[in-house]
């Protein structure tokens, strides 16, 4: 959810367009979308329109038209690949009125790592991805063979990506942000987010937009069970600068840390300064607390014990949960070893499904970032 205080009408927005049959059908989401629209405006940069359209170059051709006419600038993903599903080139050739030219560099470019993977000779059918419309900038792809492109068309730029998000998602960082960037599509030059733990939407939102409403900027919510994130974004230094810290002497209940990190990240990064292994038993999470905590970086610093009189720590509760008895809210208790000489620690958690089991791993790891530079020197 975001509230805009301020709209600039003249503000250049950025189009989306995803292409493929497996996103029309549903057979995959589209995460692209939504990643993308995050980094720009986390850029500063106006998202505008996303849509999706299948393989087909009618449709594909229709699609980039209509955008452009509403937009400045268009990024569209999927359909770059050597399969004769894999239209976009070419529907972006017949939009501009342009015959596509073969990229010997690009070409080249695919061979060797085709050759790297075994495939000597490599297929005919690649040579397509090498070709792109005349006066493009080639944006190389380190993870695949479709590399992308940036054009500029009737004073509008368009980028052309391949698909896959570990694929299109660097090179949005590397080519894509910095070449809007450097054309001033950024509109907001302040912006700041926190992450909130233990407070609705609704109630946050309420609060903070009051605090915000006389001040040039918009707020932005998002929520990431069982955070909020709560964003604020301005184009004024002095609106931005008193903003602020309003915002955080109304929001610090509710932080962990810096406000950048969830509870559990916290924790990770703590896990390997102690002296001695923090042993925990877990009777509630169903093994999600072990799951999050344990890395290779971490797995020496925490272990999971079955007895609780073995731990240093130990979760019950969430008996609602497992038991699916009709309740709206459960219980959990963070019960410490007697050495440690610390109360309990309980909450009401939000019986909301499966979640429940998200909501307990955080508010663990919340209380234990807390608690551990505190008793580090006294686990053994």
């Amino acid at each position: 959810m975001t509230r805009t205080i301020l709209r600039d009408t003249t503000e250049r927005r950025v189009a989306l367009l995803a292409t493929g049959d497996e996103i029309c059908s549903g057979d995959i989401l589209n995460s692209n979308a939504r990643d993308m629209a995050r980094q720009l405006v986390d850029h500063g940069i106006a998202s505008g329109v996303q849509m999706s359209v299948s393989d087909h170059i009618d449709e594909i051709e229709i699609a980039i038209h209509h955008l452009l006419a509403h937009h400045d600038a268009l990024i569209i993903t999927g359909g770059l690949g050597p399969t004769s599903d894999d239209l976009t080139r070419f529907a972006l050739g017949r939009a501009l009125d342009q015959t596509l030219v073969f990229y010997e560099p690009v070409w080249d470019a695919i061979v060797a790592r085709l050759i790297r993977f075994g495939y000597n000779p490599p297929p005919e059918s690649n040579r397509q991805q090498a070709l792109f419309p005349a006066n493009v900038t080639i944006i190389p792809n380190d993870h695949g063979t479709a590399a992308g492109c940036a054009i500029k068309y009737q004073k509008k730029l368009i980028f052309m990506l391949p698909g896959p998000p570990s694929e299109c998602m660097p090179m949005l960082q590397s080519a894509v942000l910095p070449m809007l960037t450097e054309a001033h599509f950024c509109q907001t030059h302040y912006r700041k987010s926190w992450l909130l733990f233990g407070v609705s939407e609704g109630k946050v939102a309420e609060e903070l937009d009051a605090i915000a409403a006389p001040w040039q900027c918009t707020t932005g919510y998002r929520i990431a069970y069982p955070y909020v994130e709560f964003k604020i974004y301005a184009t004024s230094e002095a609106d931005f600068n008193a903003l602020v810290p309003l915002i955080e002497a109304k929001i610090a209940p509710w932080l962990i840390g810096n406000g950048r990190e969830t509870a559990s990240a916290i924790l990770r990064a703590y896990l390997p300064h102690i002296s001695h292994p923090l042993r925990i038993h877990d009777a509630s999470t169903g093994g999600l607390l072990e799951h999050t905590l344990k890395t290779p970086q971490t797995k020496a610093f925490v272990e999971f014990v079955a007895q609780a009189d073995a731990a240093h720590v130990s979760l019950q509760g969430l008996d609602a949960f497992w038991q699916m008895a009709p309740h709206t809210h459960t219980e959990l208790v963070l019960r410490f070893h007697p050495r440690l000489k610390l109360a309990p620690i309980s909450a009401t958690v939000p019986l909301r499904g499966d979640r429940v089991r998200v909501y307990a791993t955080e508010f663990t790891c919340r209380e234990l970032a807390r608690l551990l530079p505190m008793l580090a020197t006294t686990l053994e």
